[in-house]
C-alpha cells in the first residue's frame, strides 16, 4: 500500500499518466474561487465598507492559473445580457471595457460595484481554456462550475442592483450553444457520457461510478450552479440532463445529481465524507472572504483536504502579497492532482 500512494503521489507532479483503475472522483485538485477576479479600487473599500474587503484579491488570467499555478477547476460568474450595454456602466469605471456593448454573457461579480475581470466575455473564458486545452492533450479533466447570476442587490446608502435579465429558456439553450461551438463536443464531459445505460446520472455515479481518468484526459466538465427555478428549467424533460452539454448541481438522490457543492469543510466535513463516499463529486472552499487569509490561518484548509472533497477551492492558489499574508492553498505534495484521501464505495477493487 505504500509503494501504491508513493506511485500515485510520483505520477501527479504531471497530469498523467493515469493508473488503470483510477476514476474522475478519485482524486482531489485545486480550484479558484471567482476564477476571473480583479480587486476593485480602493474607493470602493470606504463606500462598501467590509463586503469590499472581501473582494480585494486578483487571479491571474486562466491560462497562467492552468500553466503555472497547478489550477484544474475554475469558478466564472455569468450574466445573461442578451441586448448588450446591461453593464456598461460601473461604479468607478471599475471593469469598464467596449466588450460590455456587445449582446452575450458577461463574467464578473456584482454589477456595478464588483466588475473587475480577466475576461468579460464567458465566450472569450471558454475560449481560452479550449486552447491551453488543445496544447495539453493529456490534462486532467477541467471542471468549471458557472454560477448563473439572477439576483439583485441592495448596496450601500439604499443604492439598489436591479435582477440581471433572467436565464429563461432560450438563454439556457443559447448558453449550451456558446459551450459547444467553443470547447467542442468531442472535448466535453456529459451528462450523457457518465450516465451511460443506467438509469440516472444518480444512479450512475453512485453505483458503476464515475469514467476513469485515462478514459476523459483532455476533455473539459462544465457545471451549472443556479437556483432551483433556473434548474428545472433546464432540466424540464431532461430529469439526466439528457442531450445537454452541462451538469447541474442537484440534491443528492435527485436524477440529475452528480456534482455537490459544499462550502464550509469545518462544520460540514462530515456531511461532505458521507458524499464523497457515496460516489458524488464535490467541491468546498478553503477560505472565504479573505478571512483566513488575512488571518494567515491553515484550520479551514486543512479541513478541507482532510474531508476528501474532490475540489479545494481558494481565492490563494499563490500568497497574497498586498494582504502581506503568507496563506496559500496548494496540494501538500505539490503538482495537479492527488489520490483523494477518501475514496468512493464505487471504486474499482
Amino acid at each position: 500500500m505504500l509503494f501504491a500512494a508513493t506511485l500515485l503521489a510520483a505520477l501527479a507532479a504531471s497530469d498523467g499518466p493515469f493508473p488503470p483503475g483510477l476514476r474522475m472522483n478519485d482524486i482531489q485538485v485545486i480550484g479558484t474561487h471567482n476564477s476571473y477576479h480583479i480587486a476593485p479600487p480602493t474607493a470602493l473599500y470606504s463606500l462598501f465598507a467590509d463586503q469590499a474587503r472581501a473582494w480585494q484579491y486578483t487571479h491571474a488570467p486562466l491560462r497562467t492559473q492552468l500553466s503555472d499555478q497547478n489550477i484544474r477547476a475554475l469558478e466564472l460568474d455569468v450574466h445573461h445580457d442578451p441586448n448588450g450595454g446591461e453593464f456598461r456602466d460601473p461604479l468607478f469605471g471599475h471593469g469598464s471595457s467596449a466588450l460590455l456593448k456587445q449582446p452575450g454573457f458577461k463574467v464578473f461579480h456584482v454589477p456595478s460595484f464588483d466588475q473587475g475581470t480577466r475576461c468579460v466575455l464567458l465566450k472569450d473564458a471558454l475560449t481560452q481554456v479550449a486552447t491551453w486545452s488543445a496544447a495539453h492533450a493529456e490534462h486532467i479533466p477541467i471542471l468549471i462550475q458557472l454560477e448563473l447570476k439572477d439576483s439583485g442587490y441592495e448596496g450601500p446608502g439604499g443604492y439598489r442592483i436591479e435582477p440581471p435579465p433572467p436565464f429563461d429558456a432560450a438563454a439556457l439553450d443559447a448558453l449550451d450553444a456558446l459551450i459547444r461551438s467553443t470547447i467542442g463536443d468531442d472535448r466535453l464531459i456529459t451528462p450523457d457520457l457518465v450516465r451511460g445505460d443506467a438509469a440516472t446520472l444518480d444512479e450512475a455515479v453512485t453505483t458503476r461510478g464515475w469514467p476513469e481518468l485515462s478514459a476523459v484526459a483532455g476533455r473539459v466538465m462544465i457545471i451549472l450552479e443556479c437556483g432551483n427555478d433556473v434548474r428545472a428549467r433546464y432540466l424540464d424533460g431532461k430529469p439526466s440532463g439528457q442531450g445537454r452539454p452541462c451538469f447541474v448541481g442537484a440534491p443528492p438522490g435527485t436524477p440529475a445529481a452528480a456534482y455537490l457543492v459544499i462550502n464550509d469543510p469545518i462544520a460540514q466535513g462530515a456531511r461532505i465524507k458521507e458524499l464523497v463516499r457515496r460516489g458524488y463529486i464535490v467541491r468546498t472552499r478553503a477560505d472565504a472572504n479573505l478571512k483566513e487569509v488575512r488571518a494567515n490561518d491553515p484550520t479551514r484548509r486543512d479541513a478541507a483536504f482532510a474531508s476528501g472533497a474532490n475540489i479545494i477551492s481558494t481565492d490563494a492558489p499563490v500568497p497574497c502579497s498586498d494582504l502581506r499574508s503568507a496563506y496559500v492553498c496548494g496540494l501538500p505534495e505539490g503538482g495537479c492532482w492527488r489520490p483523494a484521501p477518501i475514496r468512493s464505495n464505487t471504486e474499482t477493487p
